[in-house]
């Protein structure tokens, strides 16, 4: 695949008009731009649909090429502007540059048309299955949970970046660097949360998966089920990290369940903010778009770019410039 082959990068689900996906995908394309010249998004859009066949056929019959592009002109000089313009990382205390363990990338893509990229995003990413005629890159597929497709006009290429992009998250907070085998506290069973527990597990963590207050459990039933654990060790100096996929920021946990070192709200809004904040035990709490953002430079790195993976911004630097764009952009 050459840096001539482009891409239209879209979101699919519902809802989706708060995505920061698109400003994600010409962020990182505008970085890549500045260090190889080349150009790899044609442009943007968003596709709304809570059906996974609505949005696999369209994909297949070329359909989503009337969906308009998301970024004005105005947003995408702005981002080519604040690309130039800061070139160093987020710089918070505990926060570290680390060099993500990149999946192994995907088959190249056929052809030399414009490729399709999908983020596959709430409610859709449990919907395909072995007989969607997709073809997977992990074992997303086994776990029900996808949140990438790409299709080059011959292949629907998928695989799910959600956990792979927590543990980047994690990493770059220090928790693997602390303990060999951190223990993540989980809340929720979904598509992400199943694609969490599994990265986690690949990693050498431990999950304690939280079951109370209405959330739905993690099946023990998945690649994870050897890392689950019944409670946290009375008086553990293990580095403990949260994953919250059923709250808002604001909402509590349990009172019942052990103090983190950090926090992970999977959920972000337009009132959101890269900034941490602390909770009143001290744990420092992440929004969303850490999430986000991490596993977007994962994508990349398998789907769209892989002979450019070295070139890739960092999580914090791509966050930074991000949080720039946002502020201006208001």
């Amino acid at each position: 695949m050459t840096g001539r082959r482009r891409f239209h990068s879209s979101v699919a689900g519902a809802p989706i008009e708060h995505s920061l996906t698109p400003i994600l995908s010409r962020l990182v394309d505008a970085h890549l731009r500045q260090a190889t010249g080349l150009s790899f998004i044609s442009r943007t859009s968003r596709f709304e649909t809570t059906l996974i066949h609505d949005l696999l056929g369209r994909v297949l019959l070329d359909r989503l090429d009337n969906q308009s592009e998301v970024c004005s002109s105005e947003v995408i000089a702005l981002i080519d502007e604040v690309t130039t313009d800061i070139e160093d990382g987020l710089d918070f205390p505990g926060l570290d540059e680390v060099q993500p363990n990149w999946p192994e990338p995907a088959e190249s893509c056929f052809g030399d048309e414009e490729v399709l990229w999908v983020s596959i995003t709430s409610p859709l990413k449990h919907g395909l299955t072995s007989r969607s005629g997709v073809i997977p890159v992990d074992a997303s597929l086994d776990i029900a949970s996808t949140n990438q497709l790409r299709w080059d006009g011959h292949q629907l290429v998928t695989g799910s970046t959600d956990g792979a992009g927590v543990v980047l998250v994690a990493r770059a907070w220090g928790i693997f660097r602390r303990s060999k085998s951190p223990i993540m506290i989980l809340h929720g069973g979904g598509a992400a949360a199943r694609s969490t527990a599994a990265a986690w597990a690949e990693n050498g963590g431990r999950i304690l998966s939280s079951t109370g207050d209405g959330r739905r459990p993690l099946d023990p039933r998945g690649p994870w089920g050897d890392a689950l654990i019944d409670g946290v060790p009375d008086a553990s100096l293990e580095s403990i990290f949260q994953v919250d996929f059923d709250s808002s920021k604001g909402s509590s946990i349990s009172p019942n369940l052990p103090d983190s070192n950090v926090r992970l709200v999977a959920s972000y809004g337009i009132d959101g903010s890269v900034e941490p904040t602390q909770s009143t035990s001290g744990a420092l709490i992440l929004d969303g778009r850490w999430m986000l953002a991490a596993q977007h430079l994962i994508a990349w790195a398998q789907f769209i770019a892989p002979e450019h993976r070295d070139l890739l911004p960092s999580l914090s630097l791509l966050l930074n410039r991000l949080s720039e764009v946002e502020a201006r952009a208001e």
